[in-house]
């Protein structure tokens, strides 16, 4: 049982905030931080028996719930917030009040959870889990079900886990801290964003428990709503700390010129990374000013979403603008952010497509280095040999783009909650095999072989030979989310698929990539992640 290990493995995560990482200022694109080194603290596991009905540890809860927000939000939000208190910290208090908030989000998630079962949560929405149960179908039908006393139940742990995390990837590209199976592309800055960032992690633990016969469609779907219940949650509750260091309580209004600096003030902290006190969304004016002039000067899609902001301002055409207002323009304004960092990926594909081996997805390292000027792909050696994205002699060095490009180097600042990456084209080659293979009865491997010919023209005989070998090797199955299948996909898509590390496959036999890894390799990195 997972459920409450989460907390010992979270806060042995908690960094030591003396190292704060520079941030890189790129042409195009903000690279992320800088990776440091990080102390770890250690934690005693906490017993059983947390969820007590109606007992509350803060005042927070009960102005929560009278304005009717959830109580995994309030619990996030309070997380969020610096303590209220210096005194608290003295004669060992400090401890207490991690121990408070891990109880009290240790019940607020299980109340969340058990509600969404349920079926009573009013934060969700019965067609949106119809909706989410028809786009996990497929992927999770060619996924090893769970063999449960003889029979065949649900998904296991780290097949549940492989499937959210794609979901999440195909979707929107995020990188949903506490389910990527190759672990989280950074550490946390202190023990309660530790918390904050593996509430995805924990919560799939706590369903885990309640599913012995393994977690069926409809849990998944739940698990997806309740999820994005919280992050929309939380984001509203940034929103409103942008809100309030502008002197605006939730019921004022202020002028459209009011809502610019509001929305941009939001943004900014959105896109900033900062790994040295910055965490979840506790601001001072001061701080939200600085964080605007830092980005408007290094992120290249900045002005983009400006003008976008302006846009959705003008849209109301009103002179006094309420809250409301603003969290649907901030709803707008990330949809866009989304498409400006997918934007910029495709446009440092291109740039590498134009190099020497660029459209077989190898480029040797010294002309990856030079190109665009040289301000782009300055990552360290050793930080691409752990990515798996370098391979070949010392002289002769060649970067596997795919790999490179899925890297947490080119993963924009977002959330406590996830990463926000480049698209991966693979995932579209992956989702369609998974549709055929679903509606289609006939043989695997006639499937298989015809729906990677007409999506690439790739007809090798040895494609065919290499598919029955692992057909063989699997009782007739092949497992196409296993580490086989991708070493095929990246011949088959050199350009777009990546090379498997076989680290990241280490269990249920190759059928998924690993459950098990808490942060990806290149996070332990001593060395400058950007080499100039």
């Amino acid at each position: 049982m997972r459920a409450l290990s989460f907390f010992v493995s979270v806060l042995g995560a908690a960094a030591d905030t003396a190292q704060a990482p520079a941030l890189i200022q790129q042409r195009s694109r903000l690279r992320g931080g800088r990776i440091v080194e990080l102390h770890e603290l250690e934690e005693k596991a906490l017993g059983r028996g947390l969820h007590v009905e109606g007992q509350r540890y803060s005042d927070d809860d009960a102005s929560c719930s009278a304005e009717g927000i959830s109580p995994g939000v309030c619990a996030l939000a309070s997380l969020a917030r610096p303590s209220s208190t210096k005194a608290f910290s003295a004669m060992g208090g400090a401890d207490c009040n991690k121990k408070e908030s891990r109880d009290r989000l240790e019940r607020a998630l299980i109340a969340e959870i058990e509600s969404a079962l349920a079926g009573n949560h009013t934060g969700l929405d019965e067609k949106r889990l119809r909706q989410l149960e028809e786009e996990l179908r497929p992927i999770y039908t060619t996924l090893p079900a769970k063999d449960a006393d003889g029979e065949e139940g649900g998904l296991g742990y780290a097949a549940a886990k492989y499937l959210l995390h794609q979901h999440f990837l195909r979707q929107h590209a995020w990188y949903v801290r506490g389910l990527n199976p190759a672990g989280d592309g950074r550490k946390p800055p202190d023990d309660k964003e530790a918390l904050r960032s593996r509430v995805a992690g924990h919560l799939l633990e706590v369903m885990e428990g309640k599913a012995p016969n393994g977690l069926d469609l409809k849990m998944l779907a739940v698990f997806v709503a309740t999820l994005e219940h919280l992050i929309h949650g939380d984001q509203r509750e940034r929103l409103k700390q942008a809100w309030l260091i502008h002197g605006l309580k939730p019921d004022d209004a202020t002028s459209p010129e009011g809502l610019v600096t509001v929305l941009e003030v939001f943004m900014a902290h959105y896109v900033y990374v900062s790994q040295k006190n910055d965490s979840g969304y506790a601001l001072t004016s001061e701080k939200a000013a600085e964080e605007v002039k830092t980005i408007s000067r290094i992120y290249g899609g900045w002005p983009q979403i400006q003008d976008f902001i302006q846009k959705q301002v003008a849209i109301h055409q009103k002179k006094r603008v309420s809250f409301d207002d603003a969290a649907n323009a901030a709803d707008a304004v990330l949809l866009v952010f989304q498409e400006v960092s997918g934007s910029m990926c495709h446009d440092m594909e291109k740039t590498v497509q134009s190099l020497p081996g660029g459209q077989e997805g190898r480029v040797k390292l010294n002309h990856l280095r030079s190109a665009d000027g040289g301000d782009l792909f300055r990552e360290s050696v050793e930080y691409l040999r752990e990515l798996g994205a370098l391979e070949g002699p010392f002289e002769s060095e060649l970067v596997l783009m795919p790999n490179y490009m899925l890297g947490p180097s080119n993963c924009d600042g977002t959330t406590s909650f996830y990463d926000l990456c480049c698209p991966n084209s693979c995932e579209v080659h992956k989702s369609r095999l998974e549709r055929a293979l679903m509606t289609d009865q006939g043989d695997p491997l006639n499937i298989i072989t015809t729906v990677i010919r007409e999506r690439s023209g790739f007809d090798l005989p040895e494609m065919h030979f290499q598919l029955e070998q692992l057909a063989k090797e699997h009782g007739g199955k092949i497992l196409i989310h296993g580490q086989a299948f991708a070493d095929l996909l990246h011949i088959v898509f050199p350009r777009e698929c990546p090379k498997p590390r076989a680290s990241d496959f280490k269990g249920m036999t190759g059928a998924v990539p690993d459950a098990n890894a808490e942060f990806q390799p290149t996070t332990a990195l001593k060395a400058d992640l950007f080499e100039w």
